[in-house]
């Protein structure tokens, strides 16, 4: 995977447009599809921008890794969280007893999948 099949990667997993990431990091939006295309890295400045934009490092849409953090899976971890937060978030408002309720639950359904 290039750099921008990892942004366009991103973008479907947060749900955020080409125009809207072009627009914030300011270049032109088919310059992803371009990108993609010719397998092109931008500027160290648009480059900056995007991570920014789509919570990773600029390390981690050149390389796939992220030496920061040790992990080279950090696109998955991202994708994970956004797909769950809400269930995160709502699993950190309840009270300890039922959180540990729904922690044996969820424990008992990935046990079952063994």
């Amino acid at each position: 995977m290039n750099f921008w099949e990892r942004v366009n990667d991103l973008l479907e997993r947060n749900d955020i447009n080409k125009k809207t990431l072009a627009a914030d990091a300011g270049f032109d939006a088919s310059n992803i599809t371009k990108g993609i295309k010719n397998n092109n890295i931008p500027s160290g400045e648009t480059a900056v921008k995007i991570a920014e934009r789509l919570g990773v490092t600029v390390e981690y849409l050149v390389t796939g890794k992220d030496s920061l953090t040790n992990n080279a899976n950090i696109g998955k971890i991202v994708y994970l969280y956004q797909k769950y937060h809400t269930v995160i978030d709502t699993l950190e408002k309840l009270p300890n007893p039922k959180q540990r309720s729904v922690m044996r639950i969820v424990e008992e359904c990935g046990e079952l999948g063994k």
